[in-house]
């Protein structure tokens, strides 16, 4: 067996588990011998935070409850990973109105609603000051995703075939929405839209700006949800988003593995995972009433945010772009100097491959 490459992880998503789902997962997959540690690391995290996960939701669960989502359209960003959904993200975040999923909430969901100031003060050692795949600044503060909160609190999360990729179960079940019962389907739309309301509870009940790669295969689920919800898609060259995936596993995606994948079995994941995803987007987006979506390429969008933001605003009826704009200009301002990564080029057999494989995203979108 080929052994795993040993990464110092400082935290691991799980550390803020739910008991009920920490056992179930543990119940449905064997964690390989090489990661025991990290189970014991996460179970240490779980015996410190469990007051805390029971206080909140002594605390909060009616509040939760009660939150009324209909009030206010969500507004999802949508995007394979490493498409440009963080870029687009931070810069609508910018914008008071909205409501937007924090990172130190994103780690400490389920006791992030006890104390702003102290789980900030307590997770901010942990936060690195950029993203290990790309470089974009963090800080506790700044926007993150809400399928990591998913997977803390739910069973059903297709981010936990992420960490235990020899179980594609999960993906399969609740992005792709295969093999599913409507009894599953109803107790994921059920778990996900609780993450939602407790987001809006710790943001005064704005409306919500969410951005989440894992939701670009299910338009079809979120429109169930949300009839009169607003999308944003953003799309990149294929070949390029291949090789940012790449790197994406091999800096961030591993060090929460509790399963141990080979690097060929990765990269059959990973030419999966945009197949299955962008097959489903591109079938279910004429869905979306037209004024209630904006597609854009991320080379366009990149250097002209500005305007695409103005047009988005209008197109989407979102209303109080004049008032965001300094906002969004002075971040624009602050990432002038951002440098991306730069990858080695593809072999001609892989991008053979993936030009043959990927054919309906290259003539989608005419890469």
């Amino acid at each position: 067996m080929v052994k795993a490459r040993k990464k110092k992880v400082r935290a691991h998503q799980f550390y803020f588990v739910k008991d009920r789902v920490w056992k179930t997962l543990l119940k449905e997959n064997k964690v390989d011998d090489i990661y025991k540690s990290k189970v014991r690391q996460i179970n240490f995290f779980r015996y410190v935070t469990k007051p805390f996960r029971l206080l909140q939701n002594l605390l909060f669960y009616r509040m939760i409850k009660n939150v009324d989502l209909s009030e206010k359209n969500p507004v999802f960003i949508l995007g394979h990973w490493r498409s440009g959904t963080t870029h687009m993200h931070y810069v609508f975040d910018k914008d008071p109105q909205f409501g937007t999923l924090s990172n130190y909430q994103t780690f400490s969901f389920t006791t992030s609603l006890l104390s702003k100031r102290v789980v900030k003060f307590l997770l901010s050692p942990l936060m690195p000051k950029e993203r290990t795949q790309d470089n974009v600044k963090m800080t506790v503060d700044k926007p993150g995703e809400e399928e990591q909160p998913l997977s803390v609190s739910s069973t059903r999360s297709g981010i936990h075939s992420w960490i235990f990729p020899k179980n594609q179960s999960y993906f399969e079940k609740y992005n792709l929405f295969k093999g599913i019962t409507a009894e599953e389907k109803k107790a994921w739309q059920n778990d996900y839209v609780k993450v939602l309301k407790t987001i809006a509870l710790a943001n005064d009940k704005k409306q919500l700006l969410l951005k989440n790669p894992h939701n670009t295969s299910r338009v079809k689920e979120l429109l169930e949800l949300f009839p009169n919800a607003k999308f944003i898609y953003i799309h990149r060259n294929p070949l390029d988003v291949y090789i940012s995936m790449q790197h994406l596993f091999s800096k961030v995606v591993e060090t929460q593995f509790l399963q141990y994948v080979t690097f060929p079995e990765r990269k059959e994941l990973i030419i999966h995972y945009f197949k299955a995803t962008l097959e489903k987007y591109l079938a279910e987006k004429d869905l979306i009433p037209k004024e209630n979506l904006y597609e854009v390429s991320y080379d366009d969008f990149t250097g002209n945010e500005m305007f695409h933001a103005e047009k988005i605003y209008k197109q989407l009826n979102l209303g109080g772009f004049e008032t965001a704009k300094p906002e969004i200009q002075k971040y624009l301002d602050s990432v002038k100097k951002y440098e991306k990564n730069k990858f080695r080029d593809l072999s001609p057999e892989t991008e053979e491959r993936l030009r043959k494989e990927w054919k309906f995203a290259f003539d989608e979108w005419g890469y």
